[in-house]
């Protein structure tokens, strides 16, 4: 289980989504308990898309095995969260295998204390409204983040598009 594990971790970081998607079961479920939040394996294809357009990059420490699960720390780090000013996002992920060793499920919780993605990009936000509100439209619709690569990629040239304004 901890190579099928490493193994599929290597390919989220490389982003190579197709190699990540065939460690999941068909029936696989993201949860986000904070939030009362699931997301299934087609819908999980496209936050894999999102880490391939911000460049994300996720760390793990302190995993615990158990028969069929796999505990630990995981350290998420990104382009867009780097230039709305959060170094990194820190939180506990646990996975639960099947028999044949595919992931079923992934529960992620936020470690106490993290940053507010929402909170640090709303000064980019109210620059874009006044500067680039047809961008701002499109990839933020009715304040609603759209979680796939193209939208993760614009995000970030939007980003860098404020950063060097707020230079000037």
């Amino acid at each position: 289980m901890r190579k099928q594990f490493e193994a599929y971790m290597a390919a989220v970081n490389n982003h190579d989504i197709e190699k990540a998607l065939r460690f999941l079961s068909d029936s696989f479920q993201l949860q986000f308990p904070d939030y009362n939040t699931t997301i299934d394996k087609e819908g999980f294809a496209d936050i894999l898309g999102w880490d391939k357009g911000v460049n994300g990059k996720m760390a793990f420490s302190d995993l615990e095995e158990e028969e069929y699960s796999i505990k630990g720390r995981f350290t998420e780090r990104n382009d867009f969260l780097q230039l709305i000013g959060i170094a990194s996002l820190e939180s506990t992920m646990v996975f639960w295998f099947s028999k044949p060793g595919r992931i079923v499920k992934q529960v992620y919780t936020a470690l106490p204390g993290q940053p507010s993605p929402q909170e640090k990009m709303q000064p980019a936000v109210e620059w874009a409204k006044e500067h680039r509100p047809d961008e701002l439209q499109a990839i933020y619709t009715r304040g609603q983040m759209r979680y796939n690569q193209k939208m993760g990629e614009r995000w970030v040239a939007l980003l860098r598009e404020w950063k060097a304004a707020s230079r000037s």
